[in-house]
């Protein structure tokens, strides 16, 4: 049986710009004390969230096939927040998401923690409340423990090009200082390095602000090498705005200094990208095989992989039920929980 399709409008962009597509129906700061807590079940719904703290370890939690569990927490805005699963006992494949505070999709990730484990950076604009999801669609039972970190302000760990802090997701913040740090290139002023490689040809503004000193922002194609790109001139205080336009999917070295050595102090860095936007899956169907739901649609090239969520309500909240590289997939738990809504995502990296 097949039921009609209605497509969404909304398109909602992160560090893996996702495209909402089709929908289907029938019928900051970091805690001065970290916690070790334990996740409190049952937390398999936005309803029931576990809630942590910036700084808190969730310790050894259970997950099994098609099986969630949801965390809320306030993330601080004005930086950087990372969310991390990494093995206890018995490894298990998870996927994080985060929502906002009205159950839409933030970001997620699937496998760049450790092993088959994940890892999820944000930046908040504003304090907001979020949840997250961490499930499994594939692979064995087992169980994970999850961080959660919000940064602070250091120069720490990349006062040098060889220890440069990676940037991983966009938008990208962070609050640092050149106060301490040593002076490899450009100017003679202390400077600090970032590095990040793009996971398709893209644009990016660089804008680094400052009311301490006289700043200037450069781009290496390596190392202490090869310089691309520079700006001492921006649109914030004492700051400097680099445009990149058409980087490819290289690594790149990125450098905020001052522009003379008497020139030094904090600053925040912001990073945006523009990346070409991720298509739609076109005409998704829904009807049974073996009694069992049933979705199917046409094929998007550029997409990496799909997310399929379900909802008891055409209005949401939906949540993740899984992911997959195939252009179909059968609902294996039949309706779980009377959930007769479906949405299918595409997902470019």
């Amino acid at each position: 049986m097949r039921a009609d399709v209605l497509k969404t409008l909304s398109i909602q962009r992160s560090a893996l710009h996702y495209v909402v597509a089709v929908m289907l129906t029938i019928g900051l700061f970091t805690n001065v004390y970290a916690r070790i807590i334990s996740e409190t079940e049952p937390n398999d719904s936005f309803a029931s969230a576990t809630v942590i703290e910036c700084g808190d370890t969730v310790q050894c939690a259970d997950l099994a096939l098609l099986q969630s569990d949801f965390y809320r927490m306030n993330v601080p805005g004005g930086d950087s927040v990372y969310f991390t699963t990494f093995p206890c006992q018995t490894d298990v494949n998870t996927t994080i998401i985060l929502y906002d505070s009205l159950y839409q999709l933030i970001d997620l990730n699937l496998d760049s923690g450790v092993g088959s484990y994940s890892m999820l950076g944000v930046f908040a604009q504003f304090n907001q409340t979020c949840y997250l999801q961490v499930f499994m669609t594939q692979g064995t039972p087992g169980d994970y423990s999850l961080s959660f970190v919000c940064q602070t302000q250091s120069n720490s760990g990349h006062a040098t090009c060889a220890e440069a802090r990676p940037v991983t997701f966009w938008p990208y913040y962070n609050e640092s200082t050149t106060l301490g740090a040593g002076n490899e290139m450009g100017t003679p002023a202390p400077d600090v390095y970032y590095t990040f490689t793009p996971p398709t040809a893209g644009d990016f503004l660089v804008r680094v602000c400052s009311g301490s000193f006289d700043s200037r922002a450069q781009l290496f194609g390596f190392c202490t090498g090869d310089l691309m790109d520079d700006a001492s001139d921006g649109t914030c205080q004492l700051g400097a705005d680099l445009y990149l336009f058409g980087l490819t999917t290289r690594t790149y070295f990125l450098v905020v200094e001052g522009t003379s050595a008497n020139q030094f102090g904090e600053f925040t860095l912001e990073i945006d990208a523009v990346f070409q936007e991720c298509p739609v899956p076109q005409n998704l169907l829904l009807f049974t095989v073996a009694g069992l739901p049933f979705l199917d649609w046409q094929d998007v090239p550029e997409a990496d992989y799909y997310l399929v969520e379900q909802s008891t309500s055409a209005l949401g909240p939906y949540e993740a039920l899984a992911t997959t590289t195939q252009t179909f997939w059968q609902d294996n738990t039949g309706y779980a929980l009377n959930a007769r809504f479906y949405r299918v995502r595409s997902v470019c990296q």
